[in-house]
């Protein structure tokens, strides 16, 4: 049996959102990047979509012309469509190129203090052996530093067979989710708003067979069958604050199950997700996804890495 995470007196990792440390800086972008590094960042996200020809580029959407001067769906495009693309920030072009994955490890190689790159590989393409293979081979340096997350349970489990040494994490946002403000995607899953008033598409999720604590714990037992065990757990924040307050703990499930637990993405611009971020402390989360890890440490009763 895997033993717990041993107690850690409530110190809490306060994650950079996709390499948020200025706002004047597009996120995901090697500069952004460079600034938090420079500016003694503990642990940094970014997002990375590989392209068809192996390439792994710094980018949250496939569609280049969401974030950049590009048009078209980026896992389609080769290295040489992308690398003269620039980035926009509030729809305004910046004079920052596109960046790519080889570059980031070069970039962290260079800051030995930086603790840890979390890779959330974004599953737009498939994760051929050629691919794998030009990853792992490119994370090799700094592998004791680099850490891969993916909404892709089928990535994390052939990523897990590669390799011993890669700390991986897993965000089940595919399989279970909250309603948000926004439209959700066509393409995107889980596609039915189930019994319980959750985006879940398994057959649990039906009809009410059970209160609200019986069937999160059923769904976080599926769940958990479905990555390595003591992979790390990217949960949306408020979904495991609907768990919590219908009497399932899923921060102390994972916990018993030898898995860290994050809460992600804390917007510290309303004074709600403040108060989520302190109900997850106060449940023993290990770590928080931020944009602005500062300023969320200053609202926090505990001692946070930053």
């Amino acid at each position: 049996m895997i033993e717990p995470p041993a107690p850690r007196d409530h110190i809490v990792t306060l994650i950079h959102h996709a390499a948020n440390c200025s706002d004047a800086l597009p996120p995901n972008s090697l500069s952004a990047l460079k600034r938090c590094f420079s500016n003694g960042a503990a642990a940094v996200e970014i997002d990375v979509i590989p392209l068809a020809d192996g390439s792994l580029a710094l980018l949250h959407d496939p569609d280049l012309a969401t974030l950049t001067t590009g048009t078209g769906n980026a896992s389609r495009m080769q290295r040489n469509q992308v690398d003269n693309l620039h980035y926009k920030l509030n729809n305004t072009v910046t004079e920052e190129k596109v960046g790519f994955l080889d570059n980031a490890i070069r970039l962290l190689q260079a800051y030995p203090k930086t603790q840890r790159l979390q890779l959330d590989f974004k599953p737009f393409t498939p994760l051929t052996p050629t691919l794998l293979a030009n990853l792992m081979d490119m994370i090799a340096p700094v592998i004791d530093r680099v850490q891969v997350s993916s909404v892709a349970d089928w990535a994390i489990r052939a990523l897990a067979r590669s390799s011993n040494d890669l700390a991986l994490g897993f965000d089940p946002l595919l399989y279970l989710d909250i309603l948000g403000d926004e439209p959700r995607p066509d393409n995107i899953p889980p596609f039915r708003v189930g019994a319980y008033g959750l985006l879940d598409d398994h057959p649990l999720s039906a009809f009410q067979w059970g209160g609200m604590r019986d069937y999160f714990a059923a769904r976080a037992e599926a769940l958990f069958t479905q990555v390595p065990q003591g992979c790390e757990w990217f949960i949306r924040a408020d979904a495991i604050k609907i768990a919590l307050d219908a009497g399932f703990d899923w921060i102390e499930f994972l916990h018993q199950r030898g898995s860290r637990v994050d809460g992600w993405t804390i917007d510290v611009s309303q004074p709600a997700q403040i108060e989520l971020a302190k109900v997850l402390v106060e449940n023993g989360i290990d770590e928080l996804t931020t944009d602005a890890p500062s300023r969320l440490a200053s609202f926090l009763p505990v001692m946070s890495i930053v």
